[in-house]
């Protein structure tokens, strides 16, 4: 009777160390680069993980070795060991001979599938998922000794399966497919203890990665150029009561912008070149950027290099626009007003559900955001273009064009752009069911 028990003991063991081989899998696969990345640099055992998972086919092979052996090494064992004390009992319990033998080793070869499923497969998988990384730790120096150990078996394997691979048109070097932004605003959906906060924060990152630089430049008509040739003097006259702390600086024209001044450099009592110190002498380096360039690429860009304003630069190798680093961050972390923002006035002075008074330069996506309306894309990128799509024609106070039911005037000029729209609130919902019930009452 001990060897029967001794055998039980023995298939368990089997069954486990092939539960630790199908949880390594699980957890060394689940493991995000970044996770490996961080635990590499935490210590000895995290840089193991990392090694192990650098060769997908060296670890995979690894772990189906263990996984193959201890299965074959349970249900072999068992089935040798444990039918014949199986039989007898059930010959004396007067099962015929012949009869008992097979149902034994039916009924044994059934109760260690079953262990296999539950502890050697299941369990271990659901517990790795859970703690991916400390499984990951445990196991990743073990097998990368039993990988070392077994490498004639895995290259055999790893070549099979690169071949096979091949077969099927798949690439044996690709460890797995890129995770797209749809999957990852999933699983932002999906995350429970994200804040409203954080998930807002996260989709503005989500949107600015969709934008282009052109469509939150400020366009070359509402920038405030300083000549190169005037005087430091004049310049800080003209600019003591402006909003703005850096001007690009012109050349010949507007299109050949030398770089730019911060207004302070205008104020300083000492110019580098002397009192008679033009605006072009005070010029620093500017950066400049395509209008296709990414917002979030750009925006990496100027920290980088430390700059604070960047000139658009159109097709023809003109000047676009200009963005600063302040614009780019807005569109990562929503708008940043000071005191000297006149917008927040307007903003706060209007109701909520009635008509709203919008800047024409706001771009479409900041436009939907502010009044709900999805304006059609075209040929423009701020809701003055739209209107102006839409009239096909120089604009005039009062013009008005009709979306969705809603309607959106030209209230404000600055020369020949559109300055300001108000757009009419969204029309009130109609009671149908109430107005049948009246009918039918009637």
């Amino acid at each position: 009777m001990s060897d029967v028990w001794l055998s039980i003991v023995m298939v368990v063991v089997f069954i486990m160390i092939g539960g630790v081989f199908a949880g390594a899998e699980i957890a060394l696969v689940s493991l995000r680069e970044s996770q490996v990345r961080a635990m590499a640099e935490a210590g000895r055992r995290g840089k193991a993980v990392q090694k192990l998972l650098s060769d997908p086919n060296q670890f995979l092979a690894a772990v189906q070795v263990g996984v193959t052996f201890a299965g074959f090494f349970s249900a072999a064992f068992g089935a040798s060991t444990l039918s014949q004390p199986f039989a007898d009992w059930l010959v004396g319990r007067g099962v015929s001979e012949g009869l008992a033998g097979t149902l034994a080793l039916v009924l044994v070869t059934i109760a260690i599938s079953y262990l296999s499923l539950v502890v050697g497969e299941l369990t271990p998988k659901r517990l790795a998922l859970q703690r991916a990384e400390g499984f990951a730790l445990l196991v990743a120096a073990p097998l990368n000794a039993i990988a070392k150990l077994s490498r004639p078996i895995i290259w055999l394997l790893s070549r099979s399966t690169d071949v096979m691979v091949r077969l099927f048109g798949g690439d044996p070097k690709q460890s797995g497919e890129s995770i797209s932004q749809e999957e990852l605003r999933d699983l932002v959906a999906a995350h429970e203890s994200l804040s409203s906060d954080e998930r807002r924060l996260i989709d503005e990152v989500f949107r600015a990665g969709e934008r282009e630089v052109r469509e939150v430049m400020t366009p070359r008509t509402e920038v405030a150029f300083l000549e190169g040739s005037m005087t430091a003097s004049r310049a800080a006259k003209l600019v003591a009561d402006s909003n703005w702390s850096r001007f690009p600086v012109a050349g010949r024209d507007q299109d050949d912008v030398v770089g730019f001044v911060h207004v302070r450099d205008l104020f300083l009592p000492n110019h580098p070149a002397g009192r008679a110190a033009t605006v072009g002498d005070l010029a620093r380096e500017v950066k400049r950027l395509p209008g296709t360039a990414g917002v979030l690429t750009a925006l990496s860009e100027m920290r980088r290099e430390n700059h604070h304003l960047a000139i658009v630069v159109d097709e023809y190798g003109g000047t676009d626009g200009i963005v600063s680093l302040e614009d780019l961050i807005e569109e990562v972390i929503g708008e940043i007003y000071d005191e000297y923002d006149e917008e927040v006035g307007r903003e706060a002075g209007q109701p909520p559900g009635g008509p709203r008074e919008v800047d024409g330069l706001l771009n479409l996506d900041d436009f939907t955001e502010a009044t709900g309306l999805q304006l059609p894309d075209g040929p423009y990128e701020t809701v003055a273009g739209y209107v102006l799509a839409e009239l096909g024609r120089l604009p005039e106070t009062g013009d008005t064009v009709e979306v969705e039911g809603r309607s959106l005037s030209v209230v404000e000029l600055d020369g020949r752009r559109i300055a300001r729209i108000l757009v009419s609130p969204p029309p009130a919902p109609t009671d149908d069911g109430a107005a049948a019930g009246e009918n039918a009452t009637s």
